[in-house]
């Protein structure tokens, strides 16, 4: 997320999933998935987030957000053969139709720690304020200066072997 969209509306859609598919929200969702079939493979996932208002209201970050989206098909998951993108409509459909209901908590990590999109349906506990049992699913990430320096790093490369092709 952090190298495609800014900071501030990272923060903003974590809340907004982590609202939707949080203990006061899960039932709805669950709900809504049985009537609407909102997570499936019949849905790309941008449509799936737009329906249900997981969006930024910038319209500019929007863009950004639905393109972020696009690129987790090139991210791996936790699952052979199956890409991040995929994965992730695959953990809110098991989320959403698998009983027991439990929220989901999305979060980030690092992506040089773990490049994958993970989902741990299992359940547990990882608000360390909170007894309530989640679901995970992470994204990986990297800092937005971080990601910045390595294109603007990748982009000096390229412009260097143009140079010295002429």
């Amino acid at each position: 997320m952090g190298r495609m969209i800014q900071d501030d509306t990272t923060r903003d859609v974590l809340d907004m999933l982590n609202k939707r598919f949080g203990p006061g929200g899960i039932m709805e969702m669950v709900e809504l998935q049985k009537e609407f079939d909102i997570f499936s493979s019949d849905h790309p996932l941008e449509q799936s987030f737009r329906l249900i208002g997981i969006e930024p209201a910038d319209r500019g970050e929007r863009q950004r957000w639905y393109n972020f989206l696009g690129t987790l098909k090139d991210y791996p998951s936790d699952q052979p053969n199956v890409n991040g993108y995929k994965r992730v409509i695959q953990a809110f459909r098991q989320a959403l139709t698998q009983s027991p209901y439990l929220p989901v908590l999305v979060s980030v990590h690092a992506m040089k720690e773990n490049p994958q999109v993970t989902f741990a349906a299992d359940g547990s506990a990882p608000l360390i304020y909170s007894t309530q049992s989640y679901r995970v699913l992470s994204i990986p990430t990297k800092p937005s200066q971080v990601a910045r320096k390595e294109l603007a790093a990748v982009a000096k490369q390229r412009r260097a072997k143009k140079a010295a092709k002429k």
